[in-house]
Formats: C-alpha cells, sequence, structure tokens
C-alpha cells in the first residue's frame, strides 16, 4: 500500500523517500525485488529507483522531520487482538514533534485505523514540545491486492480527511497536480475518513457474505447459482462486479476490518451487526463444506484430502486471511490427512499451518486422495483434466464452490461434486 503510493509519486516526477524496518526489504527493493505479487509495481519501482525519484532506508528521525509530505503506512493492527500497534505510533509522534521546522509539515494517516485513531494519534503529537506545529489528515487507501499500482494511479475515488481546511491543503494540492480532473476528492473529517475506509470493506464482505449464502442454498436445494447470480445481477442496482462465489471472503483487509470497525479499543459502544454477521456466515460456509465433504466420503479420519490452491485469491501468493488454509485447518481438525498444492506458493509446509504439508504438484496432491477440494481460483486449474485425475485419486469426489470446472464434462468422468 505504501510503497504503491511512493512509486506512484516518484513516477509523478516527486522526490520520494520511504522508510522500512526490515534490513532485507531495505536491501532488496532497489533492486526492484518484491516481498509480494505485484507485476506492475514491481515494473515501477525499478525505473524509479534507477532514476533517483525513489529511495529507500531504515528508520530514523530525520526523514519524519525533513519532508513536508509525511505518509504513515505500516501495518497497524495486531492480528487476533484488533487492537493498533501504539508503540509504533508512539516511536513517530516522537520523531515528528521533536523539533521544529521552517517548513509546514503534513502527517498523513494511511494505514487502516480504528474509528477515533485519528484523535488519539493527535494527542500522541501533541505530546511533543513542537507536535502541535503539525498539520494531521487521514487518506485511506482502496486498493485491490495485486492491482496495488493500477489502482493507485487510477482511483475510483480519493478521500482525505482532517478537520480544518488548512490541514488538508498540502495533500489536496499535491492530488490536484497529480490525477485527472475527473477524478473525485472527497473531503471529510479525519473519523468520517476511517468510516469511509472501514464501512466500505464491511460493504464489500457484507455483499460476498451475500453471494455465498445463496450459493449455500442452491446448493442444498440443487438450483444453479450461476442463473440466480444474473438474476439478480442485471440488476443496475445490485451488479454482477464483486459478487462471485467461492470459499468466502479472505486476504490482509475484510475480514480485519469487519473486526476492526467494532473494536472497542477507543470506547466505542456502537454495533455493526453486518459486519459481524459477514463473518459468522464466512465461519458458518467453511462448516457446511465440512459436512459435505464428511456426507460424500464418511467420516474424515486418516482419509487424504487434497486441497488445490490455498491463497486467499486468484493468481496470488498471498494466504494472509485465506479461507482455504483455515478449511484445511479445520479438516485437520478432524483427522484428514490433508495436503495441499499452490503453483504460487514455495516451500514443504503450508504458510499459517506448518503442520500441514505442501505437494509439488498436482498429481502428488491428488494421488490416492478421498477427496479434491478446489481451494483457490488459480487460472491453471480451470485446466485440470479431469482424466489424469481419474487415474490418481481413491474416490472421485470434488468440491469446486468456485464454478471453475465444467461440471458437465468432470460428471462425465465418474466424478461426484460434494
Amino acid at each position: 500500500m505504501g510503497l504503491a503510493t511512493a512509486v506512484f509519486l516518484a513516477k509523478k516526477g516527486r522526490p520520494v523517500h520511504v522508510v522500512e524496518k526490515n534490513p532485507q526489504i531495505v536491501e532488496n527493493l532497489p533492486k526492484g525485488s518484491l516481498h509480494f505479487h505485484e507485476p506492475t509495481l514491481r515494473k515501477h519501482l525499478e525505473t524509479t529507483v534507477k532514476s533517483g525519484q525513489l529511495t529507500i532506508g531504515l528508520p530514523e528521525a530525520a526523514p519524519f522531520q525533513d519532508n513536508a509530505l509525511i505518509f504513515i503506512a505500516i501495518d497497524s493492527v495486531v492480528q487476533d487482538l484488533w487492537k493498533m500497534r501504539l508503540s509504533s505510533f508512539e516511536q513517530m509522534a516522537q520523531w515528528l514533534g521533536q523539533r521544529k521546522t521552517r517548513h509546514k509539515r503534513t502527517v498523513i494517516l494511511k494505514s487502516t485505523n480504528i474509528l477515533g485513531f485519528a484523535d488519539a494519534f493527535r494527542e500522541l503529537l501533541w505530546k511533543q514540545p513542537h507536535g502541535k506545529t503539525l498539520s494531521l489528515a487521514v487518506n485511506p487507501e482502496f486498493l485491490r491486492e495485486g492491482f496495488a499500482y493500477e489502482d493507485t494511479e487510477s482511483p475510483w475515488r480519493v478521500v482525505i480527511g482532517a478537520e480544518k481546511p488548512a490541514e488538508r491543503r498540502a495533500l489536496v494540492d499535491l492530488y490536484r497536480e497529480v490525477y485527472p480532473k475527473n477524478v473525485p476528492i472527497v473531503k471529510t473529517t479525519c473519523k468520517e475518513a476511517e468510516l469511509i475506509k472501514l464501512g466500505s470493506n464491511v460493504y464489500l464482505s457484507h455483499r460476498l457474505a451475500f453471494i455465498h449464502e445463496l450459493a449455500d442454498y442452491a446448493r442444498q436445494a440443487g438450483l444453479d447459482i450461476d442463473r440466480v447470480r444474473q438474476g439478480i445481477g442485471l440488476d443496475e442496482r445490485v451488479g454482477q462486479g464483486y459478487f462471485n462465489p467461492g470459499l468466502g471472503f479472505g486476504g490482509s483487509c475484510l475480514p480485519k476490518d469487519c473486526n476492526l470497525i467494532n473494536s472497542r479499543e477507543l470506547d466505542n459502544t456502537f454495533e455493526f451487526k453486518t459486519a459481524q454477521t459477514a463473518l459468522e456466515i464466512n465461519q458458518r460456509l467453511l462448516d457446511g463444506l465440512v459436512s459435505r465433504l464428511e456426507h460424500a466420503v464418511g467420516q474424515l479420519q486418516d482419509k487424504k484430502i487434497a486441497l488445490l490452491g490455498a491463497a486467499f485469491k486468484a493468481d496470488l501468493d498471498d494466504t494472509r486471511g485465506s479461507q482455504a488454509v483455515n478449511l484445511a485447518l479445520k479438516l485437520a481438525e478432524k483427522g484428514a490427512q490433508v495436503v495441499v498444492f499452490d503453483p504460487f506458493i514455495d516451500g514443504a509446509y503450508l504458510p499459517g499451518a506448518e503442520a500441514i504439508p505442501l505437494a509439488d504438484t498436482v498429481d502428488e496432491a491428488c494421488h490416492d486422495a478421498s477427496a479434491v477440494v478446489i481451494g483457490t481460483a488459480h487460472s491453471r486449474f480451470r485446466r485440470l483434466s479431469a482424466k489424469t485425475l481419474s487415474g490418481l485419486v481413491r474416490n472421485k469426489v470434488i468440491v469446486d464452490y468456485f464454478r471453475i470446472l465444467n461440471q458437465p464434462r468432470w460428471q462425465k468422468a465418474g466424478f461426484t461434486f460434494a
């Protein structure tokens, strides 16, 4: 997220310095080496580093004091606890406010925060000798993983939250220079900007939860969810985008933000029930899948289950918040011998579930399997051969909640869809 902004602004001719605490990343980034899958970002990173517009270094006070615009885009939340990493923000507040500068500085929070955090961070700044000289703005990002640079370069909208127009002026001026006039800039308070960010992702989560709930019922009732989805989505008020069934929603944003919007860390007492409902449906979907497998193959104890795909999203390598990983853990709890193959993930064991082995090939994963489950809708899985898998598996049982396989062809080969 932060790197996409940095590279984009550097491409637009602005000198940018990136601060990163991981020494390995600091060493690799100037070489154009990314630790995540963003092809376009990687290409532009190389050119901006070579041009000298983009520099990278370890944390120190100087960059926080010598630059007019300071974007904070750190990993801001402690997962599972759903609390802010206050120690990191306290350190930055010290660097920012410990000395006075001749030029006006604006601090921009791009990290996803709990509601009201900007006010709390302002208090941290004001505790410093010169903290009150700083302007503070909230500028959330709305990026799709795998397309971070594209979405930074061509945003649907830009949201800038601040308590006074003067505090957002430098950022508005910057974006007016680097974006076309037709890109809307939404000017809000800090807390409104925080709610826009969290609310956007809770809405997307709820939208996905709804199509997954419809798909769950369609499976039980023997209905064609594709026709149902089309019939609903052709209504322009609904639309068909971001409305595809699968294993549920995952990743580093949607589950996190469904939890963050109900955080009690800053004494928020309002309860967003839509966020809770989306998480509950996500959980129920996997429980139902496990039950369908048990109905198809019997007790799962000591039975091999092949899971094809572990990333939370097709054609990426990111397993954070992945429903496929959650499913693997649930199956393992039932005593199943889960073997995973994902063409984008290297290693001997599944990240986030180190007791579960990774196979090197589809054939290895599926050999002698009692059931095959599509865990991620990777493009290459659409080309799986029913004939080849027929000669490998113990039982011709397959689960494809993504509906990427040609069901009539697989059924003709003797497979049953659970």
